[in-house]
Protein backbone atom coordinates (compact mmCIF):
# COMPACT_ATOMS: atom_id res chain seq x y z
CA UNK A 1 0.00 0.00 0.00
CA UNK A 2 2.77 2.43 0.86
CA UNK A 3 4.43 1.80 -2.49
CA UNK A 4 1.39 3.00 -4.51
CA UNK A 5 0.71 6.03 -2.32
CA UNK A 6 1.97 8.76 -4.72
CA UNK A 7 1.43 6.96 -8.02
CA UNK A 8 -1.49 8.16 -10.15
CA UNK A 9 -3.79 5.57 -11.71
CA UNK A 10 -3.70 7.09 -15.21
CA UNK A 11 -0.92 6.71 -17.81
CA UNK A 12 -0.44 8.23 -21.23
CA UNK A 13 1.08 6.30 -24.13
CA UNK A 14 4.68 6.99 -25.00
CA UNK A 15 5.29 10.07 -27.25
CA UNK A 16 1.59 10.92 -27.07
CA UNK A 17 1.95 14.70 -26.81
CA UNK A 18 4.76 14.89 -29.38
CA UNK A 19 2.63 13.18 -32.05
CA UNK A 20 -0.72 14.66 -31.03
CA UNK A 21 -0.90 17.47 -33.61
CA UNK A 22 -0.03 15.20 -36.49
CA UNK A 23 -2.63 12.64 -35.45
CA UNK A 24 -5.32 15.37 -35.12
CA UNK A 25 -4.68 16.89 -38.55
CA UNK A 26 -4.61 13.47 -40.22
CA UNK A 27 -8.06 12.67 -38.77
CA UNK A 28 -9.45 16.05 -39.91
CA UNK A 29 -8.17 15.50 -43.46
CA UNK A 30 -9.59 11.99 -43.52
CA UNK A 31 -13.10 13.16 -42.73
CA UNK A 32 -15.19 14.87 -45.38
CA UNK A 33 -15.79 18.31 -43.89
CA UNK A 34 -17.32 21.06 -46.05
CA UNK A 35 -14.81 23.61 -47.28
CA UNK A 36 -17.27 26.56 -47.23
CA UNK A 37 -19.42 27.97 -44.42
CA UNK A 38 -22.72 27.02 -46.08
CA UNK A 39 -24.31 30.48 -46.02
CA UNK A 40 -24.36 32.87 -48.95
CA UNK A 41 -25.19 36.57 -49.04
CA UNK A 42 -27.09 37.87 -52.10
CA UNK A 43 -25.17 40.11 -54.44
CA UNK A 44 -25.12 43.84 -53.56
CA UNK A 45 -26.92 43.10 -50.29
CA UNK A 46 -24.93 45.46 -48.07
CA UNK A 47 -24.81 48.25 -50.65
CA UNK A 48 -28.62 48.58 -50.79
CA UNK A 49 -29.24 47.79 -47.10
CA UNK A 50 -29.23 51.44 -45.91
CA UNK A 51 -31.84 52.51 -48.44
CA UNK A 52 -34.14 49.58 -47.68
CA UNK A 53 -34.03 50.25 -43.90
CA UNK A 54 -34.85 53.96 -44.41
CA UNK A 55 -37.73 53.08 -46.73
CA UNK A 56 -39.32 50.75 -44.17
CA UNK A 57 -38.96 53.35 -41.40
CA UNK A 58 -40.58 56.18 -43.37
CA UNK A 59 -43.38 53.90 -44.57
CA UNK A 60 -44.30 52.93 -41.01
CA UNK A 61 -44.37 56.45 -39.51
CA UNK A 62 -48.16 56.53 -39.32
CA UNK A 63 -49.41 57.85 -35.98
CA UNK A 64 -50.30 55.03 -33.65
CA UNK A 65 -53.25 55.11 -31.32
CA UNK A 66 -52.05 55.26 -27.70
CA UNK A 67 -54.30 53.80 -25.05
CA UNK A 68 -53.49 55.04 -21.55
CA UNK A 69 -53.51 52.58 -18.68
CA UNK A 70 -55.14 55.14 -16.39
CA UNK A 71 -57.61 57.33 -18.30
CA UNK A 72 -58.15 60.88 -17.06
CA UNK A 73 -61.81 60.30 -16.26
CA UNK A 74 -60.82 57.71 -13.62
CA UNK A 75 -58.69 60.31 -11.82
CA UNK A 76 -61.80 62.47 -11.42
CA UNK A 77 -63.76 59.56 -9.99
CA UNK A 78 -60.94 58.69 -7.59
CA UNK A 79 -60.67 62.32 -6.41
CA UNK A 80 -64.43 62.51 -5.81
CA UNK A 81 -64.43 59.27 -3.81
CA UNK A 82 -61.44 60.42 -1.73
CA UNK A 83 -63.13 63.76 -0.99
CA UNK A 84 -66.32 61.99 0.13
CA UNK A 85 -64.36 59.65 2.39
CA UNK A 86 -62.44 62.51 4.00
CA UNK A 87 -65.63 64.49 4.52
CA UNK A 88 -67.43 61.47 5.99
CA UNK A 89 -64.61 60.66 8.40
CA UNK A 90 -64.26 64.25 9.53
CA UNK A 91 -68.01 64.54 10.21
CA UNK A 92 -68.10 61.21 12.03
CA UNK A 93 -65.10 62.05 14.20
CA UNK A 94 -66.43 65.50 15.08
CA UNK A 95 -69.76 64.08 16.24
CA UNK A 96 -68.00 61.35 18.22
CA UNK A 97 -65.65 63.76 19.99
CA UNK A 98 -68.41 66.07 21.22
CA UNK A 99 -69.05 64.90 24.72
CA UNK A 100 -70.90 66.27 27.67
CA UNK A 101 -70.45 65.77 31.37
CA UNK A 102 -73.18 63.14 31.27
CA UNK A 103 -71.28 60.98 28.80
CA UNK A 104 -68.10 60.95 30.90
CA UNK A 105 -67.72 57.98 33.17
CA UNK A 106 -67.11 58.51 36.85
CA UNK A 107 -63.99 56.34 36.73
CA UNK A 108 -62.49 58.64 34.11
CA UNK A 109 -63.20 61.67 36.28
CA UNK A 110 -61.69 59.94 39.33
CA UNK A 111 -58.55 59.05 37.38
CA UNK A 112 -58.26 62.62 36.16
CA UNK A 113 -58.41 63.96 39.72
CA UNK A 114 -56.09 61.28 41.17
CA UNK A 115 -53.42 61.96 38.55
CA UNK A 116 -53.24 65.53 39.80
CA UNK A 117 -54.67 67.20 36.74
CA UNK A 118 -57.32 69.13 38.66
CA UNK A 119 -54.93 71.23 40.84
CA UNK A 120 -57.57 72.10 43.44
CA UNK A 121 -57.31 71.64 47.18
CA UNK A 122 -60.08 70.65 49.60
CA UNK A 123 -61.01 74.28 50.33
CA UNK A 124 -61.61 75.03 46.65
CA UNK A 125 -63.77 71.93 46.30
CA UNK A 126 -65.88 72.70 49.37
CA UNK A 127 -66.69 76.13 48.00
CA UNK A 128 -68.79 74.40 45.31
CA UNK A 129 -70.93 72.54 47.87
CA UNK A 130 -74.08 74.36 49.01
CA UNK A 131 -75.93 73.95 52.30
CA UNK A 132 -78.77 72.27 50.45
CA UNK A 133 -76.39 69.57 49.18
CA UNK A 134 -75.22 68.87 52.72
CA UNK A 135 -78.80 68.71 54.03
CA UNK A 136 -79.74 66.20 51.35
CA UNK A 137 -77.03 63.79 52.49
CA UNK A 138 -78.39 61.05 54.69
CA UNK A 139 -75.86 60.25 57.41
CA UNK A 140 -78.25 58.05 59.31
CA UNK A 141 -77.73 55.06 57.04
CA UNK A 142 -74.57 53.13 57.81
CA UNK A 143 -72.61 52.76 54.62
CA UNK A 144 -69.54 51.15 56.19
CA UNK A 145 -69.18 48.42 58.75
CA UNK A 146 -67.30 49.00 61.98
CA UNK A 147 -64.48 46.69 60.88
CA UNK A 148 -64.01 48.62 57.64
CA UNK A 149 -63.87 51.95 59.46
CA UNK A 150 -61.41 50.60 62.01
CA UNK A 151 -59.13 49.22 59.27
CA UNK A 152 -59.25 52.57 57.44
CA UNK A 153 -58.35 54.52 60.58
CA UNK A 154 -55.47 52.19 61.41
CA UNK A 155 -54.02 52.43 57.91
CA UNK A 156 -54.45 56.15 57.29
CA UNK A 157 -54.32 58.00 60.61
CA UNK A 158 -51.12 58.44 62.62
CA UNK A 159 -51.22 57.53 66.29
CA UNK A 160 -49.29 60.65 67.24
CA UNK A 161 -51.97 62.95 65.84
CA UNK A 162 -54.68 61.04 67.76
CA UNK A 163 -52.72 61.27 71.02
CA UNK A 164 -52.01 64.98 70.53
CA UNK A 165 -55.67 65.76 69.84
CA UNK A 166 -56.86 64.10 73.06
Amino acid sequence: MKKNKNIAGFKTPENYFENFEMQLFSKIEGENLPKSAGFQVPENYFESLDQRVLNTITASEKPKKVISLFPKKYFGYAAAIAACLILGFSLFNNSATKSTLDTLQLAAIDNYIEEGNLNMDIYDLTSFIDDEDINQLNFENKQFSDKTLEAYILENVDEETLINEQ
